[in-house]
């Protein structure tokens, strides 16, 4: 959607403006009113002129408060398809310290609440550079002021490639009560400066140090009976390359996991807003300049609360100790503001359609229920419990096919975004299953439904028809 210059000075003009509360279907009524009035005749000229001007600017904000934020086409694709009335405009924005936030856009249903809102600097400072990125605290939704409706939620962040000072979020909360026309409450937490450096060499002796106590580490072992296996090993001599600006960064020592060469580092646990942390990224050979990367994982909340980052690199052995030298990255994490964000808001729910089904798939999945909502498709059931050397073919196997059949006779694709499995203690034969689709406009965008519109679901071969 592009706006033209009347339309962005007119948007931020309303982002200015802080409200507790907006209704979109008052105003809307109310600016009907408005622009019903009749102009008395016998006004002179220039009283009538000035009320004309008056009318005509009153019924383009009315216009512009009705459009919706460019951030869809930012986090869903140029293609994306947004029925008319579906979302609702909110547009409040509220500033803490140098950071202002704006939620933009809302879509309510009988049981969920999807927000896009967006971040930038009162200064139009980018938000990211090669040496840092700006962090926006998690959002949770509030129902009539508790959070014990909300069930679960989801959510993506994006930057405008066009606009390096502006971020778009969009969070889907799914609710147990129909939350149209109650009062709904966007908590979204303080912000944070992540600030990074590039790798730099660490001269770590890993052959003495893997010899002092060699150490292998199993598949199934956790952090802590990793951490307490290379805590045996002679580390007391090592200095990391940031050793003075952080000193409770520590290396942590070498060992191995089947065939792959695992190095660590210890740190204190923090939350990713607020403190610091490191990681090995590649392993240097002195021998040929050659870099090697490996996987990172990080074990949180280990002994004395620290975190273990390890490292893991395929094809490495013992006798290439002696040759290799770290690299390590830092990471740290500054508050930006001293609070976060709240914004209140109402509005309609659209509808959310049910249908109990008892529909067998192709792997093996019983579907016993279909939701669909405005933001998409959920199908739950029933599916065997895999056994261990089934788990992979399971966790990989192909997701029905699902197209929605509209009411106008186009067809529209529905993509899998996740499956999720809960177990009965009491039953080991079967777990409960679900998966969610998104609709899709183009490959590269998604697309949001009125129900209403919506005449039939094909899943896989099988066609259900939703009845009127």
């Amino acid at each position: 959607m592009h706006l033209t210059p009347d339309d962005l000075r007119i948007r931020q003009a309303l982002e200015q403006i802080e409200t507790p509360m907006y209704d979109i279907a008052d105003a809307v009524r109310e600016q009907r009113a408005r622009r019903s009035r009749r102009v008395p005749l016998g006004y002179p000229p220039r009283m009538l002129a000035a009320l004309l001007a008056a009318l005509l600017l009153t019924a383009t904000v009315a216009t512009a408060a009705m459009q919706l934020s460019g951030g869809w086409a930012v986090l869903f694709g140029q293609g994306i398809v947004m029925p008319d009335g579906l979302a609702t405009p909110v547009y409040q924005t509220q500033t803490v310290g140098n950071c202002t936030v704006s939620l933009e856009d809302a879509i309510v249903t009988d049981g969920s609440v999807a927000v896009l809102y967006s971040l930038r600097y009162t200064n139009a400072a980018p938000l990211h550079s090669d040496t840092y990125t700006t962090l926006l605290g998690s959002a949770s939704l509030l129902l009539d002021g508790t959070e014990d409706a909300c069930v679960s939620s989801s959510g993506t962040g994006t930057f405008d490639g066009n606009r390096p000072g502006v971020e778009y979020f969009y969070n889907a909360f799914t609710l147990s009560e129909d939350p149209g026309d109650r009062t709904l409450t966007l908590e979204i937490a303080p912000a944070s400066l992540l600030e990074y450096t590039d790798p730099q060499s660490a001269p770590v002796d890993l052959a003495a140090i893997y010899t002092s106590h060699p150490v292998t580490h199993l598949t199934e072992d956790d952090g802590e009976t990793r951490l307490a296996a290379l805590r045996q090993q002679d580390c007391a001599d090592t200095v990391l390359p940031q050793a003075y600006q952080s000193p409770a960064i520590r290396f942590a020592g070498v060992a191995f996991e089947g065939d792959a060469l695992c190095v660590s580092l210890t740190m204190p646990s923090y939350d990713g807003f607020d403190g610091e942390s490191a990681q090995i990224d590649a392993l240097r050979d002195i021998r040929t300049d050659r870099l090697y990367y490996g996987s990172v994982h990080t074990y949180s909340g280990v002994n004395d609360a620290l975190d273990l980052c390890q490292t893991s690199f395929e094809g490495l052995t013992e006798a290439d100790l002696p040759y290799l030298e770290p690299q390590v990255s830092y990471h740290r994490s500054t508050p930006l503001t001293d609070k976060g964000w709240s914004f209140t808001f109402c509005a309609p729910s659209a509808q959310t359609l049910t249908r109990t089904l008892s529909l067998d798939t192709v792997h093996g999945m019983h579907i016993e229920k279909m939701t669909i909502t405005p933001l998409g498709i959920e199908l739950t059931g029933t599916e065997p419990i895999p056994a261990a050397a089934e788990e992979h073919t399971f966790d990989n196997a192909q997701d029905p096919a699902v197209t929605l059949l509209l009411h106008d006779g186009t067809a529209v694709s529905a993509e899998a975004r996740g499956w999720s499995h809960s177990y009965d203690e009491a039953d080991n034969t079967q777990r409960q299953s679900s998966i969610e689709y998104e609709f899709r406009s183009d490959v590269q965008s998604r697309r949001f439904l009125q129900t209403e519109s919506i005449a039939a679901v094909r899943i896989d071969n099988t066609t259900i028809t939703i009845e009127e």
